[in-house]
């Protein structure tokens, strides 16, 4: 064999193995749409239930706490005619509790959802996250908006996702992320401002409900068959109590705590 022959025969293999070992985006599209669609399960409107009630708060209530904004003078300023306080419990006059996080613990097991397309929005305005809970599927986009004039971080704190943390200034796009694994809940906090706070549930069905300012709630178009449904508090914790829901049936559930 010559020489050059032998230089061209090399760099002709080198150059095949080069393109065997790197990826072909023709060839993985083709593969993804030769791929089975996933089996998602899909509810029976016509035997499908629901459930809806309240969550209470009974006992002594905290004196409120204000929060001073006097680290950030743009913060403070923005507030000036109205304090802020401290909003871990928002109980009505009757006991009906707010940013309750109600979802089913168990039950679904084996059945898989399409995903939404929709994102779900966190905002950061007066300096603080609203909402104080939020809730959304796994792998659903979370979108972060900076409303104020001044620069904010947000950082959840996940046990089984990513931890990520982000400066967005004032005027920013908003930030976009997604959670890839179910966790109730995540606490986020602004490395910025220490007072602001706020928590994200992730979930891998669309059965959940966060309670209004009197604590209602409403989760429907439930399967039938028997549930743990959990209620989550940022101070009092999880509780869980077992139902059951008959094809059609609107159920009831009442909570409380102490």
């Amino acid at each position: 064999m010559t020489r050059p022959f032998a230089i061209l025969l090399l760099t002709t293999t080198a150059a095949a193995l080069w393109w065997t070992g790197c990826s072909n985006p023709a060839a993985e599209q083709a593969k993804k749409d030769a791929a089975p669609a996933p089996d998602f399960f899909r509810v029976d409107p016509a035997t499908a239930g629901s459930v809806a009630g309240s969550i209470r708060f009974e006992g002594k209530r905290p004196a409120p706490k204000r929060i001073s904004m006097d680290a950030e003078e743009a913060c403070e300023a923005m507030h000036k005619d109205a304090p802020v306080f401290d909003q871990q419990l928002l109980a009505a006059k009757d006991g009906g509790l707010a940013n309750v996080f109600v979802y089913v613990k168990s039950g679904l097991e084996g059945k898989q959802f399409a995903p939404p397309q929709e994102a779900v929005m966190i905002e950061q305005r007066g300096c603080q996250f609203l909402p104080r809970v939020v809730a959304l599927r796994a792998g659903q986009t979370l979108a972060v908006k900076n409303s104020d004039p001044v620069s904010h971080n947000i950082h959840p704190m996940p046990k089984n996702n990513r931890d990520w943390n982000q400066q967005q200034p004032p005027d920013a796009p908003d930030l976009k992320r997604r959670f890839a694994y179910p966790e109730v809940m995540i606490p986020v906090k602004c490395n910025v401002h220490a007072w602001m706070k706020s928590y994200i549930a992730v979930l891998e069905h669309p059965f959940f409900a966060i309670t209004s300012d009197g604590g209602e709630f409403t989760i429907a178009g439930l399967p039938p068959g028997e549930y743990t449904l959990a209620a989550w508090h940022e101070r009092f914790g999880e509780k869980t109590e077992t139902i059951a829901i008959a094809p059609k049936q609107a159920s009831s559930f009442a909570m409380v705590f102490r």
